[in-house]
């Protein structure tokens, strides 16, 4: 019952945004030669709209390319990778966290200034073959098959002042997200780490830079309220030096081959979509903030994503990449 009231709650968020499943035509599903089905996602319960947005691209162009045969239930979850291991669910949505819960060795995903920017993670990541997508231990452990990465965000830096991403945090004191600290990564890159390393939720860490106890902090750019932020917030930082995925998995043996092939098919209609969204959504954000007199300034940091390359090339074993793995990704980031 919990989940019917949470799909027509959903569909409900769903019926203003996006494409509409009435503009596609309804189809005999018999010139498909399918049966008539309902598949059913489980997502996050922190969804925010975009992600619906693009849920409800799928389910219109699973209706279309079925000739209507098939329709998508979609039901919040406190935790879809367990719905998907249990065979509750056809499909499924994960966060990065998501994945490095379900397989640990995947803790490069959020190893901080390691990709150049939010295209090349992208790219990397989400390669078919590459080094999540083709991992096996990732499908035993999710018992299912990643089929499809949207972009869902970046992390940025806020600052007091300009950042010189020659000198990289020089010894400023910098404030990191809790639970995203990479362990040593900060502390570890010479003369470009920070003085020191709070850590907290994206609140505390506006606290700890309005009151001046850091220079600047890690925060995600989704988050950023031009009319809530501390006066002495003066510069975004685009950095990307973190990239926050939307990962599309469908369950092992939840459906028939033809039924998968149309699914992947769907899949692959999202994820451009989905960017050009978060793009204008983002674009519109630093016209606000510029509006508020805050420097908004692209950083590609070579300085730190070489410092990143050779940390993680030396560390990465330790914080649980497989080898393999490892020497692959450092090769992609060369």
């Amino acid at each position: 019952m919990k989940r019917l009231l949470a799909f027509f709650l959903v569909l409900g968020l769903l019926a203003g945004c996006g494409p509409q499943l009435e503009k596609y035509p309804r189809v005999e599903s018999s010139s498909q030669g399918l049966e008539t089905q309902t598949l059913t996602i489980d997502i996050p319960q922190e969804a925010d709209q975009l992600t619906l947005d693009a849920v409800s691209q799928l389910a219109a162009a699973l209706l279309e390319l079925s000739g209507g045969a098939i329709t998508l239930e979609v039901y919040p979850s406190r935790d879809p990778a367990r719905a998907l291991r249990t065979g509750d669910t056809h499909l499924a949505l994960l966060d990065n966290s998501g994945l490095m819960a379900a397989d640990p060795s995947l803790s490069f995903l959020d190893w901080p200034f390691l990709m150049e920017d939010e295209e090349q993670w992208l790219t990397i990541m989400g390669a078919e073959d590459g080094v999540v997508r083709g991992s096996a231990s990732l499908r035993e452990a999710l018992n299912g098959e990643v089929i499809g990465l949207w972009y869902q965000g970046r992390t940025v830096l806020l600052g007091r002042g300009s950042f010189y991403e020659e000198i990289g945090f020089a010894g400023a004191p910098l404030g990191v997200l809790e639970g995203r600290e990479a362990p040593g990564f900060f502390q570890g890159i010479g003369d470009l780490n920070p003085k020191t390393v709070s850590t907290g939720d994206g609140e505390t860490l506006l606290k700890l830079l309005s009151s001046r106890e850091v220079k600047y902090i890690e925060y995600p750019l989704g988050k950023v309220d031009p009319d809530t932020l501390p006066e002495l917030v003066k510069h975004l930082e685009d950095t990307a030096h973190r990239v926050e995925g939307s990962w599309l998995v469908l369950g092992k043996g939840a459906v028939d081959q033809k039924t998968a092939q149309i699914i992947r098919a769907a899949a692959a209609a999202v994820p451009q979509p989905a960017w050009n969204a978060r793009a204008r959504r983002e674009e519109e954000l630093f016209q606000a903030l510029e509006a508020r007199e805050i420097t908004v300034q692209k950083r590609p940091c070579p300085p730190l994503r070489r410092a990143a390359k050779e940390y993680f090339r030396k560390n990465g074993k330790g914080l649980g990449c497989r080898e393999s793995t490892l020497e692959r990704l450092i090769e992609l980031v060369s």
